[in-house]
């Protein structure tokens, strides 16, 4: 099955990134790498893919209160390629560390070459439809389990480092191991309200019916 990855992603290597429709996203694989590429939207789509039902969850809280009120920004059964297979296909040197991702602003993030999974992907589907420009289009890395800082929309390169990277949040205070603690991935919407966040809502629930009446009396 390698094998057959690796002759497929071969194939579509050697396609002249001229071939490309106007305006169409391509996508660049670099860095420490045996074998950096440039990949269309149209050769990608090409690709073998899996599925993943995964929960894209917001930190919602300052680092120093990481998860406080955290919460559910969606949840989609996303398709796309392995970020395994992607790591198989350009081969990283001895002197990788980290997988980068970025899109076209200075926004990035990433993860250690060493922890990437099976159910790790860069997506271009949400419940079999394209990707809209909220979800990510063209391309959004999928990270079941880990905040949703990482989980890197509008992705135009993808850098393998020889070095730590930081992305955006991670350098102004997030966490660069962006786990989120006990979390199993599920196939609906997981429970994540912390006891402390539920209380702040019910206080914050009382104090609005208070305003109310308050208000209706005058």
């Amino acid at each position: 099955m390698k094998r057959v990855f690796l002759a497929l992603m071969f194939l579509l290597v050697l396609v002249p990134i001229a071939r490309a429709q106007p305006d169409e996203p391509v996508l660049r694989i670099y860095g420490a790498v045996e074998n950096p590429i440039n990949i269309t939207y149209s050769d990608f789509q090409q690709l073998p893919m899996v599925s993943v039902n995964a929960s894209t969850i917001c930190v919602g809280a300052p680092p120093e209160e990481l998860g406080v009120n955290r919460f559910v920004v969606y949840t989609y059964n996303w398709t796309g390629v392995r970020l395994s297979d992607i790591l198989t296909l350009v081969e990283p040197t001895e002197a990788a560390v980290d997988m980068k991702f970025g899109d076209n602003t200075l926004y990035s993030s990433s993860l250690p070459v060493s922890e990437i999974r099976d159910d790790m992907i860069l997506a271009i589907y949400a419940d079999g439809e394209v990707l809209t420009r909220e979800q990510g289009y063209p391309f959004r890395v999928v990270l079941p389990c880990y905040w949703g800082y990482k989980w890197v929309k509008y992705v135009t390169y993808i850098e393998i480092t020889d070095f730590d990277h930081e992305g955006y949040w991670e350098s102004h205070g997030y966490p660069d191991d962006g786990r989120i603690p006990d979390c199993v991935p599920v196939t609906e919407n997981p429970v994540v309200f912390t006891n402390t966040s539920l209380a702040l809502i019910g206080a914050g629930l009382v104090l609005m019916m208070g305003s109310v009446v308050s208000a209706s009396r005058r």
